[in-house]
């Protein structure tokens, strides 16, 4: 696999890759050849199939399946390999010419593609040992504490019930119904 940066700016990246068809039918035969054992097609015996004829009929659907593998494999360990991070998921470019591609899938071509990316920016910790804070004391008197403690402590008092008249300070609940000429109408309750 020959690997090339093309751009480089900023953080922006874009390296292309290129798989040699050697390689690609190298790991073509061993899925064929895996897959030998596993298949059965009338005519033969069971893992007697011709690898030349499973070529013929699962060539290009397992052919996909290595490009796929490539591209899986191959962008992670790239990113990894070069010490960069990428920010998001990276933009895989291939052909996009029918030929070309039935050459790929064939193993009669290179497969070249190329990732675009954009990295994560290397952070630098500064050494912050020499920086000074002021920290802000205030002085607070007893009387506004003691404020700020009765607030707290009216707004979650717990209420019980009593019989009675109410008193100022109490919370009250009050049940009523409207009523017109004697009848109660509709939305007069609460």
């Amino acid at each position: 696999m020959q690997v090339t940066e093309t751009l480089n700016s900023g953080l922006k990246r874009e390296i292309k890759i290129t798989v040699p068809a050697g390689d690609m039918e190298a790991k073509l035969m061993a899925r064929l050849s895996d897959a030998r054992s596993k298949v059965r097609i009338n005519g033969f015996r069971p893992g007697k199939v011709p690898v030349q004829h499973l070529r013929k009929v699962y060539g290009k659907s397992f052919m996909a399946e290595v490009v796929n593998e490539i591209l899986n494999d191959s962008t992670r360990s790239i990113i990894t390999g070069r010490g960069e991070k990428a920010a998001m998921q990276p933009e895989v470019i291939m052909t996009e010419d029918e030929k070309e591609a039935e050459k790929i899938l064939a193993g009669g071509a290179d497969f070249e593609f190329r990732l675009n990316y954009e990295i994560i920016p290397p952070i630098e910790i500064k050494d912050f040992s020499d920086i000074k804070v002021t920290r802000q004391v205030f002085d607070v008197p007893d009387s506004e504490i003691d404020e700020q403690v009765k607030r707290v402590a009216e707004s979650a008092r717990t209420y019980e019930p009593k019989t009675g008249k109410a008193a100022e300070g109490d919370r009250v609940t009050i049940d009523y119904v409207g009523k017109i000429d004697g009848e109660a109408f509709s939305g007069g309750a609460g």
